[in-house]
C-alpha cells in the first residue's frame, strides 16, 4: 500500500484537556448528582474522604490495570500480539501509555481502547451505584475520568469506515488511518 494513503491523526493536548474538563462536568451532572440524590450527601462525602486518603495507594495499581487492559485486548486481537505490545511513560504528557506496533481493524482498536473504561469505570460504577457504595463509586468516577484520552481517540475513529485499519501512534495520542 502506498504510504501517501496513510493519514496521521494526533489529538492535540489542548483538545484533550478541554475534553477532560467537559467529561468531568458531565460526570458531575449525570453520575455524581444522581448518586447524591439517591444515597445522600453524608454517604457520598464519606466515600470521597476515604478515597482521597487511599488514592495515593490506588494510582499505581489503577495505571497498571488500565494500561494492561489495553495491552491484553490488543494482543489478543492480532496474531502473535503480545510481542507487539509496548508499555511506557510519556514524559512530555506526564502519562503512561500502551502501544501496539502493528495495525489492526477499527473494532479491535476500539475494543482495546475502551476496555479500561468499561472494566474499571462503567461496570464498577453501576455495581457501586446499585449497592450504594460511595467509596467504589468515587473510585470508578476517577477511572472513567482517567479514560478521557481513550474516549476521545475512539470518538475520532467513528468518522472512518469500519473496514479501514488503524495503527496506534508510537509517541503521541492518536493513530494512523490505513484505508483498505
Amino acid at each position: 500500500m502506498p504510504t501517501n494513503d496513510i493519514q496521521e491523526l494526533v489529538i492535540e493536548h489542548k483538545k484533550l484537556s478541554l475534553f477532560a474538563m467537559v467529561l468531568l462536568l458531565l460526570q458531575l451532572i449525570f453520575m455524581f448528582g444522581p448518586f447524591v440524590l439517591i444515597w445522600g450527601w453524608n454517604l457520598t462525602s464519606e466515600g470521597i474522604q476515604l478515597l482521597l486518603k487511599h488514592l495515593i495507594f490506588w494510582i499505581i495499581p489503577i495505571i497498571i490495570l488500565h494500561e494492561g487492559m489495553h495491552g491484553i485486548v490488543w494482543a489478543l486481537s492480532v496474531k502473535d500480539g503480545f510481542k507487539y505490545i509496548r508499555f511506557g511513560f510519556n514524559r512530555e504528557m506526564l502519562s503512561p501509555y500502551t502501544h501496539c506496533k502493528v495495525s489492526m481493524r477499527k473494532w479491535q482498536y476500539v475494543a482495546g481502547g475502551l476496555a479500561p473504561l468499561i472494566v474499571t469505570g462503567l461496570i464498577p460504577s453501576i455495581v457501586a451505584f446499585i449497592a450504594g457504595n460511595s467509596y467504589w463509586y468515587c473510585l470508578s468516577f476517577f477511572c472513567i475520568w482517567s479514560s478521557a484520552g481513550d474516549i476521545i481517540s475512539c470518538y475520532y475513529l467513528l468518522k472512518i469506515p469500519n473496514h479501514w485499519k488503524v495503527q496506534d501512534h508510537p509517541t503521541k495520542l492518536g493513530f494512523f488511518i490505513i484505508p483498505t
